[in-house]
């Protein structure tokens, strides 16, 4: 499985959470180095869609735009949330410490939820279905 994180995140997360993973054979890459920096969200959406990866996002509005949900939706896109305000406010391991504390859950909702799809994560670590 792959995971593309937007540029919400850190730059270095993607490489860290590869680095924790490999025992479930998962690989995060980063937006800026698969589509260029300040690449459009259209750009994210099409290049998961077209590589059958999964998008994990801090951008609410995102899922929450009708032409941008509707392209995730009908693309087939596995979209991964992070609704809580909080989080973008927090240090680089605090962000860290928080994705790995759910990623297992995240892994196991990749591995088992039919796509397309939009999960929200909350600050409480809660797994909350926003779409189909």
């Amino acid at each position: 499985m792959i995971f593309l994180i937007d540029a919400t995140f850190p730059p270095k997360l993607a490489r860290h959470l590869t680095g924790l993973s490999e025992a479930r054979e998962c690989e995060f890459r980063y937006a800026n180095d698969e589509c260029g920096e300040g690449a459009r969200d259209e750009v994210l959406i099409k290049k998961v869609r077209d590589q059958g990866w999964f998008l994990i996002t801090l951008d609410d509005a995102l899922t929450r735009n009708p032409a941008k949900r509707r392209a995730l939706m009908e693309g087939g896109v596995g979209t991964f949330v992070f609704t809580g305000s909080s989080l973008a406010r927090r240090s680089f391991f605090k962000i860290v410490a928080f994705v790995m504390d759910v990623a297992e859950e995240l892994l196991e909702h990749a591995e088992r939820t039919r796509r397309p799809f939009i999960l929200g994560i909350s600050d409480k670590k809660k797994f909350k279905v926003l779409a189909p």
